[in-house]
């Protein structure tokens, strides 16, 4: 698989993974009632920040690495 077909494969598998399981981290905590959806979005938000940072900052990592393994040793 060409670098290009790579990128895009990972991308959109990063995409759909912090779609997927920030849906569904929201969802376990609006049934273990932890907020509501009727009391504002307040509890969504926050969950979608700290989803975001955390996935967002694992893929900055992942990154990294295979970049650096990828470079002339």
């Amino acid at each position: 698989m060409t670098g290009n077909l790579q990128a895009i494969g990972f991308l959109i598998t990063w995409v759909l993974g912090w779609g997927i399981l920030g849906s569904l981290i929201d969802a376990g905590f609006i049934r273990a009632g932890l907020y509501t959806l009727e009391g504002g979005q307040l509890g969504t938000a926050t969950t979608f920040v700290i989803w975001t940072l955390l996935w967002g900052a694992g893929g900055l990592r992942l990154f990294q690495l295979w970049v650096k393994a990828d470079k002339p040793s």
